[in-house]
């Protein structure tokens, strides 16, 4: 149960306090206030106001600044106040000197194409320990991004301290908002000239601890949604009936569909080559101008520009299936951590869109350069979409299986009589694995290999040097290898008697070991991300003359509830083999508390088994 690993926030790094003190973190926000004016329009005013107190010196870079960002087209933004609170009460307000403004506009009068965000950033003077910096700030939304329709989201994560939330709604009674609250306090205040009105208020003392790879807070933590979208289909609608026009297939269009599926029969065989010529040839570029948050660009248009944003690869592969009789469909997804629906439509959840395609039940995120048809990125995986046209309803991504994700580590040793060793590890990839492997080496320059490779070797305790020997990844292709070879000082202690771990000098995140070594955290207490694999790792070390092997460790098999482990090791002469096998059927990408106790009671026994050594003298 591999969990996917996460950064965590500058808040928690290094949390330390008094026993008799609960942490409450670098910073806390002494006050938070947000409001939000809705319009019978969908259009909307929002007010925020907060103050948020230095308790630490860990927490002066996070205070010092803070940005806001909107769409130059659709809102207008105005810092209302911002200055520094003393913690002996001199008020110090921000300079015009710190106030920055950055502006994304395309050339000369022409209007940008892929971003026209906007950016307001403040620097607050002087602040220190025990300092509260104060902001407050208005956005307007001039225009609806969904024609009609207001959505609002606020949450509280657990990595940071409120004193005194509150949050309220204003909104004409003519509008029918649907609500869902979670951990909040509050409800409707009574009607009054006409309008409705809420106020909720929430507050916690004490942070969580930060626990690795675990789910959105959007899955869990203290929430508010305010909406005018009945259900999430209705969502999905308001969604296809901005996008719809774009994906229509134009005569550049249909010419590029014919040339690409001209000796291709098959529904299945044109939709993967369509795909993968999109996934190749049209580069990601971010769309947010304006309404372009939500419409994609006309197929022609990212067909001439040769780049686009998800909604924009997702449009231009709708139009080419279209143009060979192939109906999909955009499908809003989730592309972060978060898993779950709220009762009530969370537009913010919705922050990346994908193809589904009907006749073949099958969703394909061209985004993914290297992610095969008919399977999805990690990101994508196990997660309830809505499929705005044709079937617009809540569906659910395929989970990550076992099949999808292999590894084989192979390493061949050569010791010499002084101690010093060469040899090679070759890395055989399957699915997610070697998606990763792929991205990771992707930006790896040929003359930083070596030094790449020495790296791997300090790490693992070892000094010599090496190389990597690696190809060119086939776009779209399910797995891919690559080989490190090395040559090191140190692999053995000779003149014996000793012994010595069997191990690759040179592996990293494809090992068994760096697996299984996620076992090492505190008791969970929030579901996580995780997936099923299964690993492979074979050894082959030849010692030289004069050396004998005199024992290898026991033979090993482990079975838990859902992983299993098994090692077999081997003298054949002067030559020790061993091979070890992990394989982890977890089911589905989101593993609870209870699963991680599992796993965490499971793994000890193998990750001393892949500390053993064999004795030579």
């Amino acid at each position: 149960m591999a969990a996917v690993g996460c950064l965590l926030s500058p808040l928690l790094a290094h949390a330390v306090e008094s026993p008799s003190k609960p942490f409450a973190g670098f910073t806390k926000y002494v006050r938070y206030r947000a409001h939000y004016d809705v319009n019978a329009d969908g259009t909307h005013v929002e007010t925020h106001d907060w103050a948020l107190k230095v308790l630490a010196d860990q927490g002066v870079s996070f205070a010092n600044q803070a940005s806001i960002s909107f769409s130059d087209r659709l809102q207008t933004a105005e810092i209302l106040s911002a200055y520094t609170l003393k913690k002996d009460g001199r008020r110090i307000d921000v300079p015009p000197t710190n106030f920055q403004e950055e502006i994304n506009q395309g050339k000369g009068n022409a209007s940008p194409m892929f971003s026209d965000i906007r950016t307001k950033t403040v620097a607050f003077p002087e602040v220190a320990v025990g300092d509260t910096v104060v902001m407050s700030y208005k956005l307007t939304q001039k225009e609806a991004m969904y024609p009609g329709n207001f959505s609002m989201t606020q949450y509280f994560p657990n990595y940071q301290v409120y004193d005194d939330a509150e949050v309220s709604l204003s909104a004409p009674a003519s509008i029918a908002l649907h609500i869902y609250t979670r951990g909040v306090k509050g409800a409707e205040n009574a009607p009054k000239d006409g309008r409705r009105s809420w106020l909720w208020s929430y507050g916690n003392k004490v942070l969580a601890p930060p626990e690795s790879g675990s789910v959105s807070p959007l899955d869990y933590a203290p929430l508010i949604v305010a909406t005018t979208f009945k259900d999430y289909e209705a969502l999905g609608s308001a969604y296809d009936a901005r996008a719809e026009a774009t994906a229509r297939p134009t005569d550049r269009v249909r010419k590029l569909a014919q040339e690409l599926t001209g000796n291709l029969y098959s529904p299945h065989e044109q939709a993967q080559a369509l795909y993968e010529w999109v996934a190749n040839n049209i580069k990601f570029a971010g769309n947010q101008v304006g309404i372009g948050s939500v419409v994609p660009h006309d197929a022609d248009l990212v067909l001439a520009n040769r780049m686009g944003d998800c909604k924009d690869h997702v449009t231009l592969l709708q139009a080419l299936l279209a143009a060979k009789g192939i109906a999909s469909s955009p499908a809003l997804i989730n592309a972060g951590s978060a898993h779950l629906l709220p009762p009530v439509p969370n537009v913010v959840l919705f922050n990346h869109v994908i193809n589904y395609i009907p006749a073949l039940d099958l969703f394909a995120d061209a985004t993914s350069q290297y992610i095969p048809f008919g399977s999805l990125p990690f990101e994508d995986s196990d997660k309830p979409v809505i499929v705005t046209a044709n079937h617009p309803r809540i569906q659910h991504t395929p989970a990550t299986t076992l099949n999808d994700n292999y590894s084989e580590v192979d390493t061949v040793m050569d010791v010499h009589p002084d101690g010093s060793a060469d040899g090679a590890t070759t890395v055989r990839l399957k699915g997610m694995l070697a998606t990763e492997a792929i991205l990771g080496l992707k930006y790896l320059q040929p003359n930083m290999e070596d030094w790449a490779i020495r790296q791997r070797l300090t790490d693992n305790g070892y000094t010599g040097t090496g190389t990597l020997v690696r190809t060119e990844p086939k776009n779209g292709a399910q797995e891919y290898s690559y080989t490190m070879t090395f040559k090191i000082t140190d692999a053995m202690n000779l003149p014996g008697p000793g012994a010595m771990v069997i191990k690759s000098p040179v592996a990293g995140q494809a090992s068994i070991l760096s697996v299984l070594g996620q076992a090492n955290e505190a008791a969970r207490t929030l579901n996580y991300q995780c997936y099923p694999a299964s690993m492979k790792e074979k050894y082959t070390i030849r010692l030289p003359k004069g050396v004998e092997p005199l024992a290898t460790p026991r033979d090993v098999r482990l079975t838990g509830k859902e992983q299993s482990y098994e090692a077999t090791y081997r003298l054949h002469g002067g030559t020790v083999t061993a091979v070890r096998e992990f394989t982890d059927r977890t089911p589905g990408n989101v593993c609870s508390p209870k699963d991680a106790a599992e796993y965490n009671a499971f793994a000890p026994p193998a990750l001393r088994d892949l500390h053993a050594q064999f004795v030579y003298r």
